[in-house]
């Protein structure tokens, strides 16, 4: 690692960190924005950093190489990813699809309290949003995501909507941070909430699909403008 560590890479650890350790490490500096897009990772200062062996770096990135957070280039080394334009409006397609799938069986298998969360969130969303707090915007759209997939009844479709949504986590806040975005995703989220509450899984599945196509459609016009 280069000088200024991040917080999430000096935590220490009584006991030697495990591999699985290490990835989440490494995994949470990612995706909190400590290390950034282009950072470089080697073995022997993460091995210093951890007090660890190299084998466990190894496979710590190994497993951050599958999810794709970090890419391997010959002459360069290991550098945590760097999402080119064409990928994130791809990965935003296949999130609308996925993510319209997750609000309609989570309606079919909504309960009380995943409905409460979901009305927390929104609120605390909402006073983020007014308050131009984007890092805290971002954290309840992120809890409101969440209360949704774990009501949709499904390992699998959960796996891939977190692998899609770490990918994304990689350009930061930029989505929010476009002209409108929070004040147009305050009201996207208050339909999608009024359609579940109605137990309307038709209407969320769309009214999420909308949401997702939304972002994406701001993202391209976002990236044509800097182009031009």
């Amino acid at each position: 690692m280069t000088p200024g560590k991040s917080t999430a890479l000096r935590a220490r650890s009584p006991q030697p960190l495990s591999a699985e350790q290490v990835c989440e490490r490494i995994r949470s500096a990612i995706l909190s924005g400590e290390l950034k897009p282009g950072a470089k990772l080697t073995e022997q200062d993460l091995a210093a950093e951890f007090e660890v062996s190299r084998t466990p770096i190894r496979e710590a990135i190994r497993q951050l190489e599958v999810e794709r957070l970090v890419s391997r280039t010959p002459f360069v080394g290991v550098t945590v990813t760097q999402l080119r334009p064409e990928e994130v409006i791809e990965l935003l397609e296949i999130r609308e699809v996925l993510e319209g799938l997750v609000a309609r069986l989570a309606t079919q298998n909504m309960d009380a309290l995943h409905l409460q969360r979901l009305k927390k969130a929104l609120q605390q969303l909402t006073a983020s949003a007014r308050k131009n707090d984007v890092a805290a915007y971002l954290d309840q759209a992120l809890a409101f995501r969440r209360a949704l997939v774990e009501c949709c009844g499904s390992a699998t479709l959960s796996e891939h909507v977190l692998a899609i949504e770490n990918r994304l986590r990689l350009t930061g806040s930029r989505t929010a941070l476009l002209p409108g975005r929070m004040e147009a995703a305050i009201e996207e989220h208050r339909k999608l909430l009024d359609a579940i509450a109605r137990g309307d899984a038709e209407g969320a599945e769309r009214l999420n699909r909308e949401r997702i196509r939304h972002i994406r459609d701001a993202v391209a016009q976002s990236i044509s403008f800097s182009i031009l």
